[in-house]
């Protein structure tokens, strides 16, 4: 439910040309640590964003009181420049 509230949110929002978008879904692991993380959405198609927010959220910490955690797993969203 989360994932598709945020793919509403994501598609609802305009589009930026010079501007790249992906979203992570992680199991939340000790310490804080993202495991076992897939690509739920990237724009634009092609230009490795999806790649390049997986990278991120393996180097990413949570909180384990971060609100955004359901049922052990976290959506993140992120943003890019593209160049």
């Amino acid at each position: 439910m989360l994932v598709l509230a945020l793919l509403l949110l994501a598609a609802a929002e305009p589009r930026d040309p010079g501007q790249g978008r992906a979203s992570v879904d992680c199991r939340v692991a000790a310490g804080g640590r993202l495991e076992d993380c897939r690509l739920v959405s990237e724009a634009p198609s092609g230009a490795n964003v999806g790649a390049f927010a997986l990278q991120l959220a393996r180097n990413t910490r949570v909180a384990p009181d971060d609100r955004r955690i359901r049922a052990g797993r976290i959506v993140l969203a992120f943003r890019m420049k593209l160049p």
